[in-house]
């Protein structure tokens, strides 16, 4: 995605976006014409949801920092919702601001909210009044009513009660970051306990195959890289750090792989990506075509009973997390799975941005997230994201990355677009 918008254009369309080509290129020219930057990446609908927005804002604007990009203003199109986050517009807030007013302002044209939201941001950097006009701006020389707050009143207005909301807001962040890294924390314990339960039942079998079988070198690896992997996780403090433990299992998981095979007088496995669908199942026999619901087909490194059972038309054995009360794949569990995935494959090659294209973490890898770590946020009230529908959901506004937002939302009518 980055470097999309670096070497292309401003507008980065994923597969399975709503947008037509004509409104692709409408929009795309909205933001190639404005005076400020403005970046915009449009997605499937449910992509993205409120309760990972924040960190979905806060890895992109990573991902820009580590490009060198200049501070910009960016919107994300969630199918039909709308959000917004600045590193240009100072007034903590303020993005989220300006896409609700567009969204208000142009219900069910998607093309019209932005190009008002587009014309909203150019007026904010400039510092006019316009850009908090209620009445539409995709067509600003038609004429509009003068803004109802000053630029500068949005900033002082409320004296110490801003500061209040300011710190309310990052309290709920720090919360919501706490509460992710808790999750996924649980997922790799369920990991770790999974490649122990493996190793104590394969120990009679090592012990069984005679005097050699404790010698195998691999057997000491899996051993080592359990208690490592338990260490490890008892150190983390970031959702980053997981990576290390992924790593970690990964290495563990092949040794394992190797000693089964060792003591079966079987071929020793080649040294394979993990299954994409579990990486618990330990390395991949084979690739195998596979499609996510809706999605585009990709070959993707699988076990030999996941291989066998897409090739035969059933489901695999998915590695589901809870996320909200349900359980979803790990790479459609918002953006702090993102270093669980990269321990697992990341030392694979750029095997990663095909397997993941079309899911939530497809579209943090496009275009150069790398190895960032999570959570890394805008400098302090920089920072702001906001959510509007310009189809016929309820809205819903958002504060600062990683935490809830006070925006409200409503029903802007107008039907999908």
């Amino acid at each position: 995605m980055v470097s999309h918008w670096k070497d292309q254009d401003p507008l980065f369309v994923q597969s399975g976006s709503p947008l037509t080509s004509d409104q692709q290129t409408e929009i795309r020219d909205a933001l190639e014409g404005a005076s400020s930057k403005i970046y915009a990446v449009a997605l499937p609908p449910n992509t993205v949801t409120k309760s990972t927005i924040g960190s979905y804002m806060t890895q992109l604007n990573s991902a820009m920092e580590a490009a060198r990009a200049p501070a910009a203003t960016y919107a994300v199109l969630d199918g039909t919702r709308l959000y917004a986050a600045s590193s240009a517009l100072r007034a903590d807030g303020l993005a989220a601001r300006l896409s609700n007013l567009a969204v208000a302002a142009n219900a069910g044209d998607v093309v019209a909210g932005m190009k008002d939201f587009t014309n909203r941001v150019d007026d904010a950097v400039r510092g006019r009044n316009s850009a908090l006009d209620p009445d539409s701006q995709a067509n600003p020389g038609a004429g509009g009513t003068a803004a109802l707050i000053a630029l500068g009143a949005l900033v002082l207005v409320g004296g110490g009660g801003y500061f209040l909301y300011s710190s309310n807001r990052k309290k709920k962040r720090a919360i919501q970051e706490a509460k992710e890294l808790a999750a996924v924390k649980q997922t790799v314990d369920e990991d770790v306990t999974k490649l122990g339960e493996e190793i104590t039942a394969l120990d009679a079998d090592v012990t069984l195959s005679g005097a050699g079988g404790k010698h195998i070198d691999e057997w000491q690896t899996a051993l080592d890289s359990y208690e490592k992997a338990k260490t490890q996780l008892s150190g983390v403090q970031r959702a980053d750090q997981v990576r290390e433990v992924t790593q970690t299992l990964e290495d563990g998981r092949y040794a394992l792989a190797v000693v089964k095979a060792k003591v079966n007088d079987e071929p020793v496995p080649e040294r394979r990506a993990p299954c994409f669908f579990n990486p618990q199942h330990g390395p991949s026999a084979r690739d195998v075509r596979w499609a996510p619901p809706g999605g585009t087909a990709r070959d993707v490194p699988a076990c030999k009973m996941d291989a066998e059972a897409v090739e035969r038309g059933f489901d695999p054995q998915m590695r589901e997390v809870m996320v909200d009360g349900q359980r979803r794949p790990y790479y459609d569990a918002g953006p702090a799975y993102q270093p669980y995935a990269y321990g697992y494959y990341g030392g694979f090659g750029d095997i990663m941005t095909g397997m993941f294209i079309g899911t939530m973490m497809g579209s943090m890898l496009s275009g150069g997230f790398g190895m960032g770590g999570y959570g890394a946020g805008y400098a302090e009230g920089y920072a702001d994201a906001g959510a509007g529908d310009f189809g016929g959901d309820a809205g819903g506004g958002w504060g600062d990355f990683g935490g809830g937002g006070d925006f409200g939302g409503g029903d802007f009518g107008g039907g999908d677009w």
